[in-house]
C-alpha cells in the first residue's frame, strides 16, 4: 500500500509539472511576446472586414456573427465610441469588433510563452470582453474576462487603451482570441503605431528636455572657466 501510495503521489507530481501555468498579465513592462504591428493601417482609411487581412505578422479575422454595421471588423483609423470608456479617433489606429457578440482571431506562425496588446471596450454592452490564448491547432489554452478579471476604465479619455495578455511557461500559444463585447485592440497605449512618428506633444516634451541639456552644458562649461 505504502508503494502504491508513492507511485500515485509520484505521478500527480509528474503531471503537475507538465502542466503549463498561466496568468493574466496587465503591463507591458518586461513583456517578450509580439507586438501589434498595424502599419500599413495608418493612412487614414476606415475599413470594415470579416478578413482575412494581414497585421503584422498575424492573420487578423472575425467570426461570421450579428454585428453593428453588418460588415464585421473594423481595422484602421475612424471615429469609435465605448459608452463610458470615451471615444477614439484621429491618429489612433487599432482593430477590433464592430458589435456586442463573437470573436477576432489573431493566428500567427510563431509560438509565444507571452501574448497580449492594448485594449479598450465597452462596459456593460454585449456579452462579456474576453481574452483567449490558442493553442496551434485553435484550441483554448487560457480565457480570462476582463470586467470581472481586469477591469479597464478610462471614463471620458481619447485614445486610450490599457495593456491586457496572457504570459504561460510553456511557449505554446499560436493565436489570440478575443471578443464578447465592443472590444477594440491596439499597439500602443494611445493607439500610435508600433516605432511611429512622436505626437507633437511628445515632440514637445522632447525639445524642452534637449534644451534643459543643453543649458545644464552651458553652465557646466561656464563654471569651469570660472
Amino acid at each position: 500500500m505504502k508503494l502504491k501510495t508513492i507511485l500515485v503521489a509520484a505521478a500527480a507530481i509528474t503531471l503537475s509539472a507538465g502542466a503549463a501555468n498561466a496568468a493574466l498579465i496587465t503591463t507591458d513592462a518586461g513583456y517578450t511576446g509580439p507586438d501589434l504591428d498595424l502599419t500599413g493601417y495608418d493612412n487614414g482609411s476606415y475599413n470594415f472586414t470579416y478578413g482575412p487581412v494581414a497585421v503584422g505578422e498575424f492573420t487578423f479575422t472575425r467570426s461570421n456573427t450579428t454585428n453593428n454595421s453588418g460588415q464585421g471588423a473594423v481595422v484602421g483609423q475612424g471615429g469609435y465610441g465605448l459608452n463610458a470608456n470615451g471615444s477614439f479617433g484621429g491618429d489612433a489606429v487599432y482593430i477590433g469588433l464592430d458589435g456586442p457578440g463573437g470573436f477576432g482571431f489573431l493566428v500567427g506562425p510563431n509560438a509565444y510563452s507571452q501574448i497580449g496588446f492594448f485594449f479598450n471596450y465597452a462596459p456593460g454592452v454585449g456579452d462579456d470582453p474576453t481574452i483567449a490564448a490558442l493553442d496551434i491547432n485553435g484550441n483554448v489554452l487560457e480565457e480570462y474576462n476582463l470586467a470581472t478579471d481586469a477591469p479597464i476604465s478610462t471614463p471620458g479619455g481619447f485614445n486610450q487603451f490599457q495593456f491586457r495578455g496572457i504570459t504561460r511557461d510553456t511557449a505554446d500559444i499560436y493565436g489570440f482570441r478575443f471578443g464578447g463585447s465592443y472590444l477594440l485592440a491596439s499597439g500602443t497605449a494611445t493607439g500610435d503605431v508600433i516605432g511611429g512618428i512622436p505626437e507633437p506633444t511628445t515632440w514637445a516634451l522632447m525639445i524642452l528636455g534637449f534644451g534643459s541639456a543643453g543649458a545644464m552644458l552651458r553652465r557646466r562649461r561656464t563654471s569651469c572657466a570660472l
